[in-house]
């Protein structure tokens, strides 16, 4: 009888020759009592990344499922049509700029989902590499052990390479899964109104990043957009699901709006503010001149520069980092 899949990792890859290769790597070499595959998606790269993909697929052709479209897809899209291809009880993400650092990481987190059925999702602690100066953090200092979905509507704390979610909790993508500007934050909220979240302090990947990523490599104002865009599917989908979820979506569009509002004046961009105010209006409608007024005085406390002694730790910890390797799986 043949076996079933367990977990099904999807990584979505374009233009990734430099990465792919340590990014399969530290997928096929994981140690599994479980069948597992991995589905790539190269959106019609214009470099070599699929002939990388190749020579992996011809190596591990029973654990590799390589989907090579002819046309490029868009970030949605790709990820809509590598998502249906899954057949695994759970689903893992690997992006090809990404890699894993654990051997076990699939058999860690499978086995407490296994266990542990009242949580949606579970994810790990990750190493934050700059590409740009060699620099390393770690992700989720402070983090809780349990987060709820208020949690990730209020601030998505999950680095998609470490997230393990059950495949199928919400029933098929919503129809307009397409539109989204980036997918993981949307995955999250979808999975997470059918149960907690669980947080493991395991260090068990790399999340690398880029100045040329949708999200790292984008500016302030193009970051907010992403966000705001996102939120707007979401805020329609709670609409008449979940009210308190809808409620924070809104609010955090809201402020999305009126911090974009104080960066365009300090940028001298007056023209472009009368937009964005009549937005966050339709967001808070219930907004008074006193409550704008404390956004004000909120994001202006935030926006202050921390103290010179921790600025100073900080980059003493960025340098010193630099000579940290990274761990990598062989």
């Amino acid at each position: 009888m043949e076996n079933k899949i367990k977990v099904s990792v999807l990584m979505l890859v374009y233009n990734q020759e430099k990465y792919i290769d340590e990014a399969i790597r530290s997928v096929v070499l994981q140690q599994a009592s479980f069948p597992f595959e991995l589905i790539i998606g190269n959106d019609a790269s214009s470099d070599h990344t699929i002939d990388h993909c190749k020579a992996w697929k011809e190596k591990y052709p029973d654990k590799i499922v390589l989907l090579d479209n002819t046309e490029n897809l868009g970030l949605a899209r790709n990820f809509i049509h590598t998502y249906e291809q899954a057949k695994g009880e759970y689903i893992a993400i690997c992006e090809g700029d990404d890699f894993w650092t654990d051997r076990r990481k699939l058999q860690i987190q499978a086995d407490f989902m296994d266990v542990h059925k009242e949580y949606s999702m579970c994810f790990h602690r990750v190493v934050n590499y700059f590409e740009a100066d060699g620099s390393k953090s770690l992700s989720n200092g402070g983090q809780k052990a349990v987060v709820t979905i208020r949690d990730i509507a209020l601030c998505n704390t999950i680095t998609n390479v470490s997230v393990f979610y059950r495949r199928g909790l919400f029933g098929s993508l919503p129809e307009w899964m397409d539109q989204v500007t980036s997918y993981d934050f949307i995955m999250h909220m979808l999975n997470a109104q059918h149960g907690d979240v669980y947080y493991m302090k395991r260090v068990m990947a790399v999340y690398r990043k880029l100045g040329t990523s949708i999200w790292t490599g984008g500016g302030h104002q193009k970051r907010s957009m992403i966000s705001m865009k996102n939120r707007d599917l979401l805020i329609s989908y709670f609409k008449e699901r979940n009210q308190e979820i809808y409620d924070i979506l809104r609010l955090a569009n809201a402020r999305n709006c009126f911090n974009l509002i104080l960066y365009l004046n300090s940028e001298h961009r007056e023209a472009e503010i009368p937009a964005f105010k009549e937005r966050m209006h339709q967001y808070m409608p219930e907004w008074s001149d006193a409550d704008v007024l404390r956004e004000t005085n909120d994001l202006r406390h935030l926006s202050k520069r921390p103290p010179l002694l921790k600025r100073f730790l900080t980059a003493c910890r960025r340098t010193v980092s630099k000579a940290i390797p990274l761990q990598r799986i062989r």
